[in-house]
């Protein structure tokens, strides 16, 4: 692993742990065993640093959405091992949400060039559900209204809904908590019907 990803890994970890504004170049220095002049050397600035992490992490889960469309055209299924990978983030550590979406909670105080990759998650993500719901929708699977108004409406819906079932898994230290998201999201999409 070269240095500015080790700085980058640790950075991630802090600001899942910490939030934006409660870790420094000191908390990274201190931890990988370097001056903090060679985090700057890596990354002129804390906002500079972010945005390398956010940016980094918005590749990784763009190639991850992109398997996940590789791996089976059934979207309750894509939807199902999307929450399910959540899911398992969450038992494993209370810890492990969304790195955009702990940041969103900070967006007041972050850097624009930091909030500008956020917000570009969040599309990502939201355009990745609506075409996830019309696929749905095609195949007449989808339990809600059908036309693109709806389903924009009803990606975005659910990406609340995903965060916020983090959030609270966080807070009471409870992977059930998304658990309960998880399934009500489920029925969006009906099982396909059985034919004999």
């Amino acid at each position: 692993m070269n240095r500015s990803d080790h700085i980058m890994n640790v950075a991630n970890r802090l600001i899942l742990e910490k939030g934006y504004s409660a870790f420094s170049y000191a908390d990274v220095a201190a931890e990988i065993g370097i001056q903090k002049a060679s985090i700057h050397y890596h990354f002129p600035s804390k906002a500079n640093l972010v945005q390398n992490v956010v940016r980094r992490y918005r590749q990784e889960v763009r190639a991850n959405l992109a398997k996940l469309d590789s791996m089976t055209d059934d979207p309750r299924v894509k939807l199902e091992r999307y929450l399910s990978y959540w899911e398992s983030c969450l038992r494993s550590k209370a810890i492990d949400m969304c790195l955009c979406a702990l940041l969103a909670s900070e967006i007041p105080i972050l850097p624009e060039e930091v909030i500008g990759e956020i917000r570009g998650h969040f599309r990502d993500l939201t355009d990745w559900l609506a075409r996830l719901l019309k696929d749905a929708a095609e195949e007449d699977r989808f339990a809600g209204e059908g036309e693109a108004a709806a389903i924009e409406e009803t990606a975005h819906a659910i990406l609340a809904c995903v965060h916020g079932g983090m959030l609270a898994s966080r807070t009471f230290n409870d992977a059930g908590q998304f658990g309960k998201v998880k399934n009500r999201l489920l029925g969006l999409i009906t099982e396909k019907a059985v034919t004999v």
